[in-house]
């Protein structure tokens, strides 16, 4: 048998020499193909299927409590109180540990320039429950994780090698971050990023275990499932904890207003994963049926190289050989084919996986492990031996079947093919046709939602806008006043930058998420008895931010120096408060909290376009409370290019402060473009494998349509001898390929509204049935099947009736 098939694969291959035209289309057609879908698995793989870097991945697990609709509908992460009762409470965690549910920004200075670095802070448990151990140095000490030890931290690789040069030295170092001495006690390991990515530092959070405070949340849970636990026992366990935190603190209202009772327990690899799997998947199915429309056009091919030998066939069958060993041959041949497609694949797929994973936006996780693995290149050979044996099973059979004997006495006359052999290359140039108009719709779809989602007002004017984040070190100045006042200082110094008009600042940008979401108490609507009160967005801004950003003021002022200076107590509301409490009233002078409304300024989307609008309350740098500012970010409205003044704003803050970095610089465009980025990522790719389905679908309508042609050329001649004229001849071609057309674009119609229903989360105003998308994507089609149609109508239509007799 293995002499066999090494004799068949050589055959197929001397074959294939022989025809090299035929042979280098079918190649590039699968490698294409192939290699779509090699690099989408391996994104695939490495995001979704790869385990996580960490033992025991499998029993790791987030906790967290859910929260009821009227505070957002979703999770809250644990106060010091209730994480410590889950500490010494729960009955189904092996190890139960936190880390900070938002890692920070600080800056790290005194040996350099001053770089801005991401700390996350976690518990010992953490670190040893993650099982990741340093490459240099080591873990935190349990004296280390306690409120008032000594203070150290772990760097990563990346640190260590671009601003130390891979110092042997490194441990011991003692290190200035954030304005105080923190010493070095190891380096973490190349790829770990633990919790997010882009992370810096790691220090120990030093929980309090005598803490009072049980309504400030912001301790992630971390869980490894102990032996015969389950995720649903572990919720049921998570969620008898969440019912008892009136043991630790929290009053009745907290259960009525704020916990819905639920508790999430979820594996570390989904809370990572997070939301990005369903456009991973939808693309994985979209390259399948790249890949199938690819497998209907070679086996057309096929279908016609087979049928071109079929003289060849029937010699072989006369002389004795077994219709089984014609069969053999032949599927021999297919998959030979696709192997070699399937490695010509490979190498464009290691070329597509940078280009992806340079596209792909930054909410992606796991971005840096993305390649072509092991298991990336199994998949490519099965997706090749199974597209061979697709594509080979038809032209296979019609090799072995016994109409080749009845060719062989006919004496290989050129007869016109059986009206079979039509209807089975018809069905499958239909089918190319119906799963290349499912993509074309899809992408038409993801385009109409991305151009609604660029027609979304965000509420501020991005053009002409440069923004940068700025975190003063706390020690440099005193207190929030020491801080307002470097800022009044910055904002007087940028505005004399050429080109600059307005300058502004504000806690959080719109679009970047992110920020405190606190309850206030709208005075004059007092909450009913155990309820809370309503929850808002909270910001600070300067003085002459809503007029850089280009936010209008609604009703009465923007903030002034007096705000801040005097601690007024003055604070703005957003236009969706107003519209909630006063829709018929005016707002200036009521009260949230005992500070008064003095301006209602525009609405404007804080995490995305696609979501609705949030509702603010704005402070000043410093309120009457006591409360001030410390983390900025600066928007400088220009006239200019926004990048061409950044060497003279980092100029100036230097002199400032030599000690102050300046993080995320980008124009305001950009900003509006990153959080687009996923949608974007999703219409290019879907985009892409839709022009290629329309390509392989037109090119499959042209192949049947030429070769039915010159099986016709002397149904034709005669035709024209019988006075036909060229227009007649021409009609006739044309009309066979577009029944063709219309048959596939009906099947693909009713597939595309499947589909529609598919990717109806990833879309925005736009119905999964749009009938613009649609009939537009149906027509597009039409018109591309009519032109492939009418190239062969044109060579028939001047076919000469000698001529064709002739060679009959």
């Amino acid at each position: 048998m293995l002499r066999t098939i090494v004799n068949d694969v050589r055959i197929a291959l001397r074959s294939l020499v022989k025809q090299s035209g035929f042979a280098a289309v079918t190649i590039l057609t699968l490698a294409v193909a192939i290699g779509a879908n090699t690099a989408i698995f391996s994104v695939v793989d490495s995001v979704l299927l790869a385990p996580l870097p960490y033992p025991d991945e499998d029993r790791i697990v987030t906790v967290a409590a859910g929260t009821r609709a009227e505070v957002g509908g979703g999770e809250a992460p644990f106060s010091d109180r209730g994480y410590w009762h889950f500490v010494e409470n729960n009955q189904s965690f092996e190890v139960f540990a936190g880390y900070s549910s938002r890692p920070v920004q600080v800056a790290l200075t005194g040996d350099g320039d001053p770089l801005q670095v991401n700390v996350a802070r976690m518990t010992l448990p953490a670190f040893e429950l993650l099982g990741v151990l340093p490459q240099r140095g080591r873990l935190p000490t349990a004296e280390e994780d306690l409120p008032d030890g000594p203070d150290v931290m772990l760097v990563s690789d990346g640190i260590w090698r671009g601003r130390y040069g891979s110092d042997p030295d490194i441990i011991g170092k003692t290190l200035t971050m954030n304005g105080r001495p923190f010493e070095v006690i190891g380096v973490m390991p190349a790829g770990y990023d633990f919790p997010t990515p882009g992370m810096d530092v790691w220090a120990p959070y030093g929980l309090n275990p005598a803490s009072e405070n049980f309504g400030g949340h912001h301790i992630e849970g971390l869980g490894k499932l102990a032996a015969g636990s389950t995720l649903e026992t572990a919720t049921v366990d998570a969620e008898g904890l969440i019912g008892r935190f009136g043991e630790v603190g929290y009053g009745e209202s907290w259960f009525t207003g704020v916990f819905d009772g639920t508790a999430l327990v979820r594996p570390l690899r989904e809370t990572i994963v997070g939301d990005s799997r369903q456009p991973l998947l939808i693309l994985l199915g979209t390259v399948g049926f790249v890949l199938l429309i690819a497998c209907s056009n070679v086996a057309n091919l096929m279908l016609v190289r087979a049928e071109g030998r079929t003289r060849e066939s029937g010699i072989r069958l006369a002389l004795g050989s077994g219709r089984g060993r014609l069969i053999q041959q032949a599927m021999t041949e297919s998959v030979v084919l696709s192997l070699i497609g399937g490695a010509a694949g490979v190498l464009l797929a290691v070329l597509g996986t940078r280009v992806l994973v340079s596209m792909a936006p930054a909410s992606i996780p796991r971005l840096g492990e993305i390649g072509v693995s092991g298991a990336a290149l199994l998949f490519t050979t099965i997706v090749s031996v199974a597209a061979g044996l697709l594509f080979g099973f038809f032209p296979a059979m019609r090799s072995g079947s016994r109409g080749s004997i009845a060719a062989l006495r006919d004496g290989g006359r050129s007869a016109t093919a059986g009206r079979e052999r039509h209807r089975l290359r018809g069905a499958l140039v239909v089918t190319q046709v119906a799963l290349a108009l499912v993509l074309l719709v899809g992408s038409g779809l993801m385009v109409r939602s991305f151009q609604e989602l660029r027609s979304v007002d965000p509420g501020f004017q991005a053009e002409g806008l440069l923004t940068f984040s700025l975190r003063p070190l706390p020690t440099k100045y005193e207190g929030p006043e020491g801080v307002a006042q470097f800022y009044d200082r910055l904002i007087e110094q940028l505005e004399s930058v050429p080109g600059v008009s307005r300058v502004g600042g504000i806690t959080t940008l719109p679009l970047t998420g992110g920020g405190p979401y606190l309850t206030r108490m709208v005075e004059e609507f007092p909450p009913a008895e155990g309820e809370f009160p309503p929850a808002f967005h909270i910001r600070r801004a300067t003085p002459g931010y809503f007029a850089a950003m280009g936010v209008p003021v609604v009703e009465g002022r923007a903030f002034n120096q007096d705000d801040h200076n005097l601690r007024l107590g003055s604070i703005l509301i957003s236009n969706s408060v107003k519209q909630r409490y006063w829709p018929q009233t005016s707002a200036i002078g009521k009260r949230i909290s005992g500070s008064t409304i003095v301006g209602v300024v525009g609405d404007v989307h804080d995490t995305a376009l696609d979501s609705e609008v949030e509702e603010f309350v704005y402070h000043p740098m410093l309120d009457s409370a006591g409360g001030g500012v410390s983390a900025m970010t600066m928007v400088l409205r220009t006239g200019v290019d926004p990048n061409s003044i950044v060497p003279s704003v980092r100029r100036m803050i230097g002199e400032l402060d030599a000690d102050l970095p300046l993080t995320d610089v980008r124009a305001m465009n950009e900003v509006v473009g990153d959080s687009l980025n996923r949608t974007t990522f999703t219409m290019t790719l879907l985009a892409l494998a839709a022009l290629i389905a329309l390509f392989l679908g037109s090119v499959g309508i042209y192949g049947v349509i030429s070769y039915t042609v010159s099986q016709r050329t002397a149904e034709i001649g005669v035709r024209v001898a019988l006075g036909a004229d060229p227009g007649q001849v021409r009609g006739l071609v044309i009309a066979q390929g577009m029944k063709l057309a219309v048959a596939g674009v009906g099947v693909g119609l009713l597939a595309a509204a499947a589909l529609g229903r598919i990717l109806s989360s990833l879309l925005y105003s736009v119905s999964p049935l749009d009938p613009l998308t649609l009939v537009g994507g149906s027509l597009l089609f039409l018109a591309v099947a009519g032109f492939a149609s009418a190239v062969p109508a044109m060579r028939a239509a001047r076919t000469h009736p000698a001529e064709a007799l002739r060679a009959e």
